[in-house]
């Protein structure tokens, strides 16, 4: 492997409309006069991103990178936002998932004007003389200007911003979406711009928008979308020397061999490559239950023991459009059984669970409620439907989890699914769902929980499953109650 050798310059995908280059020339320019040298890669990638039609507006408004981590597209955003600020007196506003990301940029931005000569120094407002740290934003006297936030921090970005930046894009949800992008929709310049930069999402991460948006690309469903991505297109050998410089443009330059050949021989193979190779799984890799693991848990007929320890699962969807319920039995073998028992939309509402559950409480060892949409409605509803006299037995059997009991109810389903801990009966609506699911994070210490990869069937069947699962195997101090070998069923 020659050291002299370098990085592909030219991007796998690399869909663009064409226009007057002059402004990028100028920004490149501008900031290798300061020290920031841009590889040929990042030069072009600016020539997309700041092509100007015939009247002066954006040729390709709406933009998006993909490149693996460590290949420097930091130095591309950076450029971006100098040259608007400088040239044009945007305003742009910069997000990021990471606190630790955003400060790096804005400490970036700040140094470069603090260090350039007094031509450029002099054009910052007079309350940056004292280099103000704590500032969440940079501001120039001709107007440029350019606000720094994580996106968990949206509130007070105003709605006279030119350009929104969104870097670590991969992490960015529908809601943060509906939040930043008002925030472009009356700029000043009347010439708004957004930029997304990422790379693949992990298997835990929440976000929807990016993978959304390349894959319209893909389908061809947005041709007004400027893309370029540094990715091989299916999985790869880590051994792959000619994929490490293919998808990595900077390799050979401040990549560093040494360091990519570490990692081919320590990450796990998808790891490597999306990390590496800016693979970006599919659907059915991104999915946190495999059909093959779903259907080798499949049964026709459960006989319950003479006292079962049943539990009853409700699950509110997070969009609010439904309920799940579940119930799960841990059986003599020591498996669990789960099962779907109805699952209704929140239009129907809630009176139906209510009576089911009430019908059934005295005979069951928890009763698991979870989601926003209907928690604290349904536990109201349950108590105020008992006598005074029991209420507080019924109390005790309810259990809203917190976040640490939510973390290790889905921990163990999936556990539970990998070791073939548990049976179910192949119902239609649960496995549909439990073909959507994958993994996200929640909370701290490497918990994670499941959200939909399809807007059209929600989690809440899965989660349900995975709570009754759980309630089975905590709670399973057999209750004294009527009914014997009967088969659980819907």
């Amino acid at each position: 492997m020659p050291e002299s050798r370098k990085g592909n310059q030219k991007p796998r995908i690399d869909i663009y409309k064409n226009g007057d280059i002059w402004l990028a020339d100028k920004t490149i320019r501008l900031v290798a006069a300061y020290g920031i040298e841009l590889l040929e890669w990042q030069k072009q990638e600016l020539y997309r991103w700041m092509a100007l039609d015939d009247e002066g507006k954006w040729t390709n408004p709406d933009c998006g990178l993909l490149v693996p981590r460590q290949n420097g597209k930091s130095e591309v955003i950076i450029a971006r936002i100098i040259g608007g600020m400088v040239f044009l007196g945007e305003a742009l506003i910069y997000t990021a998932q990471s606190e630790t990301t955003v400060n790096e940029i804005k400490r970036r931005i700040q140094r470069f004007f603090y260090d350039a000569e007094e031509e450029i120094r002099d054009m910052l407002t007079d309350e940056f003389d004292s280099e103000p740290k704590s500032l969440d934003y940079v501001e120039l006297r001709n107007r440029g200007r350019c606000i720094f936030r994580t996106r968990t921090r949206t509130n007070g970005l105003g709605s006279t911003n030119d350009v929104l930046i969104l870097d670590e894009d991969q992490e960015e949800t529908d809601a943060q979406q509906e939040a930043l992008l008002p925030t472009i929709s009356s700029g000043k310049n009347q010439n708004y711009q957004t930029i997304r930069a990422g790379t693949p999402p992990s298997g835990g991460g929440k976000g929807t928008v990016f993978i959304r948006m390349r894959q319209s690309v893909l389908d061809g469903k947005s041709e007004e979308l400027c893309w370029q991505e540094w990715s091989v297109e299916t999985i790869t050998d880590p051994d792959d020397v000619e994929a490490w410089y293919m998808a990595n443009p900077s390799l050979g330059y401040f990549l560093q061999l040494k360091a990519v050949k570490a990692e081919s021989t320590k990450m796990a193979l998808d790891s490597f490559n999306k990390m590496r190779l800016g693979w970006v799984a599919g659907k059915e890799n991104q999915r946190a239950i495999t059909d093959d693991q779903w259907n080798a848990l499949i049964v026709k007929k459960v006989e319950l023991p003479e006292n079962p320890n049943l539990v009853y699962a409700v699950k509110f969807a997070p969009d609010r459009s439904s309920v799940s319920l579940c119930v799960g039995v841990l059986m003599p073998s020591g498996l669990v059984h789960v099962e779907l028992m109805d699952r209704k939309p929140m239009s129907a509402g809630m009176h139906w669970l209510s009576m089911w559950l009430l019908s059934r409480w005295r005979g069951c060892n928890k009763i698991i409620i979870d989601g926003a949409a209907g928690t604290t409605l349904l536990v109201e509803e349950l108590l105020r439907s008992v006598e005074p006299g029991r209420r507080k037995r019924l109390s005790k059997i309810i259990l809203t989890p917190n976040v640490k009991e939510a973390g290790a109810a889905y921990g163990s389903f999936y556990e539970a699914v990998d070791q073939k801990l548990l049976t179910h009966y192949n119902q239609p609506a649960l496995t549909m769902s439990i073909r959507t699911v994958k993994k996200r994070d929640i909370g701290r210490d490497g918990m994670f929980g499941y959200a939909t990869m399809n807007n059209d069937i929600q989690s809440d069947p899965t989660e349900a499953a995975a709570f009754a699962n759980y309630g089975a195997i905590r709670f399973k101090a057999t209750r004294s109650k009527s009914g014997t070998g009967q088969s659980v069923s819907v």
